[in-house]
């Protein structure tokens, strides 16, 4: 089906549903059938505006039932929507200037503005109708956006290849935003990939909890509404509170989602944790399904907070800590690393009967995956979900997409020799000592977070020496005794390894400061290094050792 007729699909399936459940606790449920009227009615709208194929139309604000009509309506116009990632509370100025600086014909919000009072030309809030809105008039421009502002302004729209449906932003973990052009032919293909690698069907009901800025989000939505699946969006925050309402069969997330159950179980003391020793008793006596079945129930107290019919869990988007699958798989949860990126789609997936915990999985069909000699992770593939940068980014095209249709990823590497690929770091994260050795932070990371407990950690050399500095985030972080015990790890581990790897310098923060709110988190739920070089390196917070 082509991703601009996804909107019929809805009328087809009568007994599907979306579900919205917001910070604010209200809650909406419309059928398919009723959200394809509202798309057709919002198509409508728009069209009296002036709004058509090939123009360009920001999206912003948080996850709402409005943010998804508008995305289909704006599908099913062939119009090119472009995701602002403004989930946070923002002014209609703000809101103007981007549309100005990206020559968009109109953007359409989900959130109330500041100064709203009177809002400038071409913005709409979706909650006020029917739409009303005064399309943007830009001067066509044969070339790429960014040669200046014109006489109303703003910049003139990009030339863009004719497959290009959508632009999205990346989360600019690197100091580096990038906007992406987002393909139909592949984001078409992932929507197939993972409905035959799931195997999904009517009984599926699929979980959306980041925001639909991050493009991952969208596609589930989009996934639902290919196979005719239920869908859930609930606010990050209220996710463990309705997860048991909602009963989703399938979850994908960073692995934050499910290093809180971990959690739990670190913080359950001897005896809460005795179902853990006895499912490790019974999965070395008992590997079949009948100790699946007991172990299920001996985890029941942590693997209950995801709800009763989950039959697929998937993780990626940064590092994944080993002992999180070993536990859920342990409790016989179904939780599997996956690898992909917005650039290309799927690369690699871990699924049931076909997984090796460590590892992103082994390649889906249709991509040649290659380690290059300097260990980067270089993908091959005719059906990329990204067909270049635009707006943002554009001066690391060349060094992204290369001949041939090679794609590469900033990934480190490597195949195991079953064909399993794991993922050792990033390229650009690689700390380069004072005697010349390469470092990769996150193996060091991984290390601390599974020797000491701790929820987070991240190794880095602040002051650009190779001298390496570990943070660690506890939710104790003040307590002498879990410090002196991170701590006393890091000295035990350091006299294993050769010197250029050492840590030399420890500092603790409060878990509670790990948040999109206070920037140190992306909107992707990563670790924003950049910032927090910046906000913690500025302050004495430091251990020395």
């Amino acid at each position: 089906m082509p991703i601009n007729e996804l909107y019929k699909n809805l009328a087809k399936h009568a007994d599907r549903r979306i579900q919205f459940f917001a910070i604010d606790g209200r809650t909406v449920t419309k059928t398919f059938p009723e959200v394809h009227d509202d798309v057709v009615r919002l198509m409508s709208e728009l069209r009296d505006c002036g709004i058509g194929a090939g123009d360009l139309v920001g999206l912003a604000g948080p996850n709402s039932y409005e943010w998804v009509v508008a995305d289909l309506a704006l599908l099913g116009l062939e119009c090119v929507s472009v995701a602002l990632p403004l989930e946070r509370r923002t002014d209609a100025a703000t809101v103007d200037e981007l549309a100005g600086k990206y020559g968009l014909s109109a953007v359409l919000v989900t959130q109330v503005l500041a100064g709203e009072s009177g809002l400038p030309q071409g913005i709409a809030r979706l909650e006020h109708r029917p739409l009303r809105l005064e399309k943007k008039t830009r001067p066509r421009s044969g070339t790429e956006a960014g040669n200046g502002p014109h006489a109303d302004g703003g910049c003139p729209p990009p030339a863009l290849p004719d497959d290009v449906f959508s632009i999205v932003f990346s989360s600019g973990t690197s100091g580096s935003k990038k906007g992406l052009m987002m393909s139909k032919k592949g984001v078409e293909n992932t929507i197939r990939t993972s409905g035959e690698a799931w195997q999904v069907d009517g009984r599926d009901n699929l979980l959306i909890v980041m925001p639909f800025s991050n493009f991952q989000q969208r596609y589930l939505m989009y996934l639902a509404v290919r196979y005719g699946l239920d869908a859930t969006v609930v606010a990050p925050e209220r996710m463990f509170q309705k997860l048991k309402d909602f009963e989703p069969t399938i979850i994908l997330g960073p692995p934050s989602f499910f290093e809180v159950a971990c959690n739990r179980v670190d913080s359950a003391g001897l005896k809460g944790r005795l179902p853990v020793l006895l499912a490790t008793a019974l999965d070395a006596v008992a590997p079949g399904r009948a100790g699946r079945c007991l172990r299920r129930r001996l985890g029941r107290k942590w693997m209950g907070m995801y709800g009763s019919r989950v039959r697929l869990m998937l993780t990626g988007s940064a590092p994944v800590p080993p002992r999180t699958v070993r536990l859920f798989q342990l409790f016989g949860a179904p939780l599997h690393e996956v690898y992909g990126s917005t650039e290309i789609g799927w690369i690699a997936l871990n699924l049931p009967g076909r997984s090796k915990v460590g590892s992103a999985g082994r390649p889906v069909d249709g991509i040649e995956v290659e380690v290059a000699d300097d260990g980067e992770v270089v993908v091959r593939t005719d059906r990329p979900q990204c067909l270049g940068y635009v707006f943002e980014g554009t001066e690391t095209q060349d060094a992204v997409f290369l001949p041939g249709g090679r794609v590469t990823t900033g990934d480190l590497g490597r195949f195991d020799e079953a064909g399993f690929l794991r993922l050792v770091g990033r390229k650009k994260n690689v700390i380069i000592t004072r005697s010349g050795v390469k470092i990769n932070p996150e193996e060091l990371e991984l290390a601390v977070e599974k020797g000491c407990r701790a929820g987070r950690a991240m190794v880095l050399s602040p002051d650009g020496d190779g001298l390496l500095t570990c943070v660690v985030w506890l939710d104790d972080w003040q307590s002498p005794e879990r410090t002196a015990e991170v701590e006393a790890y890091v000295s035990e581990s350091n006299k294993q390894q050769e010197a250029a790897r050492r840590i030399s310098d420890v500092v603790f923060r409060p878990a509670s400061e790990l948040t999109v709110e206070s920037g140190l988190l992306t909107r992707n739920f990563k670790v924003d290094r950049g910032a927090v070089t910046r906000r913690i390196f500025g302050e004495s917070t430091r251990a020395g050792r």
